[in-house]
């Protein structure tokens, strides 16, 4: 059994309870118990190195109370005691636990090496992962930047695509000129076929017309003497075939230099053909460019005249939205002044109405007060408080002639 002691006031021991067998290829382990850890109090150890026997009165002896309380001492020692016995055996069930489990750790420390190959494994794999995914982003910031790349690429390429575009756009529209330059040249040259055509019929129709003039002149033959001999018939028919010969050999030579001064004419005739044709085209080209720069002044004309109609619209919307504001303010004050005059004169007539009223009220009652008194005809008698009154009214309301003395006070 271990020794397990302390006393109260030094510092806490304690042992090295079980061991793993040496046979197990593991180092020598082992569990320090404290004596707190085993809940083993000082007093139960003082109790438990106390070898002698309880002390108990003498049979003899007188109790006193210092026996008395040495009984008392001695069954705490018994009760102290018996503790510490259970302690010692819950602590020997405690050292075989702490062996038993110390005994399976050692037992499963050799388990530790496949456990570490296939960690070892999971952690190549955890890092050949790792690696593939730095690639995997790395081939994708790479493909990112050929991206924006192409991008900007593609952005710098858009206005050389849309310069492209227009020049084939103004090659098109060359076509199109081009095509009806051709066909109005193909037209002219048609033409020129047909005069052409018409320049030779005229030259053959002239050619004929002068074999005809030839071919029908007569033949000057002089009167020959009727000859009976053979040598003068021969001798008169080859004199005769000469001078046809001679003819003819004379209008052929006439012919051929007519021909000869004929043949610089028509090439003057080709020359000026072409010449006219250089400068039917020319004309043809001078007439598009003439039409172009007219259909395009036209255009700038039409622009320009669409422009300032917009803006002199635009003027004229504002100044007519500004005349139209102006017009409702006007026709408000007019209505605001023609209500404000139907108000006054609804007042002035009402006011006429009440003064009316006033004057034959105050008549009757001058009539009623005065039945003897007569007016002054000559106009000298003054008027009355009420007349007096009824006079300023008047003359401040209506601004005309008092209506009761009949005076002017303006």
């Amino acid at each position: 059994m271990p020794l397990i002691g302390a006393s109260g006031t030094a510092a806490p021991r304690g042992v090295f309870v079980g061991s793993a067998p040496p046979a197990c290829g593991a180092s020598n382990l082992g569990t320090r118990v404290s004596r707190r850890a085993l809940g083993i109090s000082s007093v139960f150890l003082q109790g438990m190195r106390s070898s002698a026997t309880p002390v108990l009165p003498r049979a003899g002896e007188r109790a006193s109370p210092h026996g008395a309380a040495a009984a008392g001492l001695n069954s705490c020692l018994m009760e102290y005691r018996d503790k510490v016995r259970a302690l010692e055996q819950l602590n020997q069930q405690l050292e075989e636990q702490i062996r038993l489990c110390l005994d399976r750790k050692a037992s499963s420390a050799g388990a530790w090496g496949p456990l570490r190959q296939e960690w070892e494994d999971v952690y190549r794999q955890v890092s050949e992962a790792i690696l593939d995914n730095a690639r995997l982003m790395l081939q994708t910031e790479n493909v990112q930047a050929n991206a924006e790349d192409f991008k900007d690429r593609y952005e710098n390429e858009q206005p050389f695509r849309r310069a492209v575009e227009e020049e084939i756009s103004s090659l098109y529209k060359v076509i199109d000129e081009a095509t009806l330059t051709k066909a109005e040249l193909e037209e002219q040259m048609e033409n020129m076929r047909a005069e052409l055509r018409s320049l030779e019929q005229n030259h053959e129709q002239d050619v004929r017309v002068l074999y005809s003039q030839m071919a029908g002149r007569e033949v000057d033959e002089p009167d020959a003497p009727i000859e009976t001999s053979l040598d003068q018939i021969l001798a008169y028919i080859r004199s005769h075939w000469e001078k046809v010969t001679e003819r003819n050999r004379a209008e052929t030579d006439s012919y051929l230099e007519c021909k000869q001064q004929l043949s610089p004419e028509e090439e003057q005739v080709e020359a000026l053909k072409a010449e006219c044709n250089d400068t039917g085209c020319k004309i043809q080209s001078l007439q598009a460019e003439t039409e172009s720069i007219r259909k395009r002044g036209l255009e700038n004309s039409l622009s320009d005249a669409r422009h300032w109609h917009d803006m002199e619209l635009q003027n004229l919307g504002s100044v007519v939205s500004k005349l139209e504001a102006e017009l409702g303010d006007v026709r408000g004050e007019i209505e605001q002044q023609r209500r404000d005059y139907d108000t006054l004169l609804g007042n002035k007539q009402r006011l006429e109405q009440e003064i009316g009223m006033y004057h034959g009220i105050l008549d009757g009652e001058e009539n009623r007060f005065q039945p003897a008194e007569m007016p002054d005809p000559s106009g000298g008698s003054e008027p009355t408080e009420a007349q007096q009154a009824l006079c300023d009214l008047d003359l401040v309301l209506l601004g005309s002639t008092c209506e009761v003395c009949r005076c002017d006070r303006r």
